[in-house]
């Protein structure tokens, strides 16, 4: 009888505690409550303070990758000892970071100074949460020119670096992608810098539908000095997935001539196993093919030994700025420079352009490398298929416009290929009056009720015959 008592007793005790435990897991989940921020980290509140707990980094399998060592490490300390890759313009600029970019075997970081050639710099690495990962640090050096070279780690989303006199790190910058096994695309272009006052809008739609014609699929911008009337066009090509830009953030208002450097080895790394091969050319100047077949399928045919085709150029004589904005259709076809323009120098090797394999180049002196990995070939392509045009200006206030002093040649007349000058002008004239063939909203289009309540400037519209009275009495608009 006292058994059954018993254990009557304890199973009471036993409910009892259950119940208390029950309770207070409700009142300690009223009082703790756990929610998502914007940032996917965690806000914990409760018992009167709150903590972040940062979200679990979740590592993809390219990503879970650490190395040691760095791919033709001996190669760049000799250059470093010799200062190859070195340049000693604009001293003074402040060292910042501008990209980095994470390939197969290694991660190259681009800062924005010259001074810095040959100093000791520490790789930093960070996780999804910008917090750095124990344990992870490596020891580098900027070379070739600005560029500073780092091993894989597990999980680093985000680097940064520290040269030997900072006093700190800077803010980490994004690691872009471009650890790919095979090249996106096949045929590319890193557009030279885009500085100077004259509009740029018409030259980049002939610069980007020219090349689209000859096969490429990628053009990698640097944006310097740009207006918004011009930029609209680049982000365009951006949307569509055509381009991509790099921003400088600089101390210095305007940028000139001398970070084209800069532009060349950032693009250089930009487009390493992103494309197969990177065509190097400024703005004003177009690749014209004359071989059989097409372009693309005579770049298939390049031995996967060679790292570089060298073309020649000539210069077509530019007399005028650019037109500052689009007006109308036929003076659209007036301006067109390779419609416009057609007295031409002979072709020579002065002035030599090239097409790169990016992961079999080292290290590039504006449009042509200098120095290659693994013993690779250079290429000299007869101008008999292909050499480049350049629309260089003979204004006395641009760069080296005094070139006609120094130029003994004769000129002849010379244009496109018909073909491929009408499908280039079809295609000009459609992407421009996509982009800037727009007006404003007619106020005549916009029920009077509207204006009851949002006044006139801020509805942003023109009446068709803007000199017409507006009876606000009868048509209900009002705010004039």
């Amino acid at each position: 009888m006292e058994s059954l008592e018993m254990r009557g007793a304890n199973r009471r005790k036993l409910i009892i505690l259950v119940l208390v435990v029950f309770f207070t897991w409700l009142l300690f989940l009223q009082r703790t409550r756990l929610k998502e921020d914007s940032e996917d980290s965690y806000i914990v509140e409760g018992l009167g303070h709150s903590r972040i707990v940062p979200r679990k980094c979740m590592v993809p399998e390219w990503n879970k990758k650490t190395t040691n060592s760095l791919p033709h490490a001996a190669e760049f300390e000799q250059w470093r000892t010799r200062r190859i890759g070195s340049h000693h313009n604009i001293l003074d600029a402040e060292s910042r970071l501008l990209s980095a970019f994470v390939y197969p075997d290694q991660i190259s970081i681009v800062t924005t100074a010259f001074h810095t050639y040959g100093k000791r710099a520490t790789c930093l690495y960070y996780d999804c949460n910008r917090r750095e990962i124990p344990s992870s640090r490596f020891k580098s050096r900027v070379v070739p020119l600005t560029v500073v070279t780092c091993p894989r780690r597990y999980g680093a989303e985000y680097v940064s670096l520290s040269l030997d006199d900072d006093v700190e790190s800077q803010e980490p910058i994004p690691l872009i992608f471009r650890a790919y096994e095979q090249p996106v695309h096949e045929l590319s272009v890193c557009v030279g810098p885009l500085y100077g006052p004259e509009s740029k809008w018409l030259e980049v739609v002939e610069y980007v539908e020219h090349y689209r014609l000859l096969g490429t699929s990628m053009f990698y911008f640097t944006l310097f000095n740009m207006n918004d009337y011009d930029r609209k066009i680049v982000d365009d090509y951006e949307r569509l997935g055509l381009a991509e830009s790099t921003k400088y953030f600089m101390e210095y208002v305007k940028l000139g001539w001398m970070f084209h450097l800069i532009q060349t080895h950032e693009c250089h790394h930009r487009s390493r196993f992103h494309s197969k091969w990177v065509i190097n050319m400024d703005i004003d100047e177009r690749l014209i093919y004359n071989g059989p077949n097409n372009f693309i399928h005579f770049m298939r045919s390049i031995p996967p030994t060679f790292s570089e085709i060298s073309l020649s150029s000539n210069r077509v004589l530019k007399f005028e700025e650019l037109p500052e904005k689009f007006k109308s259709e036929e003076q659209l076809l007036a301006d067109m420079m390779f419609l416009k323009y057609n007295q031409t120098t002979e072709i020579s090797w002065y002035n030599l352009k090239g097409i790169v394999r990016p992961e079999m180049v080292a290290l590039l002196f504006y449009h042509w490398s200098c120095r290659q990995f693994d013993e690779t070939k250079v290429m000299s392509v007869s101008k008999r298929f292909a050499y480049v045009r350049h629309y260089r200006s003979v204004d006395e206030n641009k760069l080296n416009s005094n070139w006609r002093t120094f130029y003994n040649g004769s000129l002849i007349e010379t244009r496109l290929e018909e073909s491929f000058e009408k499908r280039l002008t079809a295609a000009v004239l459609k992407r421009v009056k996509y982009v800037y063939d727009q007006r404003m909203i007619h106020c005549e289009e916009i029920p009077p009720w509207i204006f009851n309540r949002f006044e006139r400037r801020l509805l942003d519209c023109n009446f068709r015959n803007e000199s017409q009275i507006i009876d606000n009495e009868n048509t209900g608009i009002s705010g004039f």
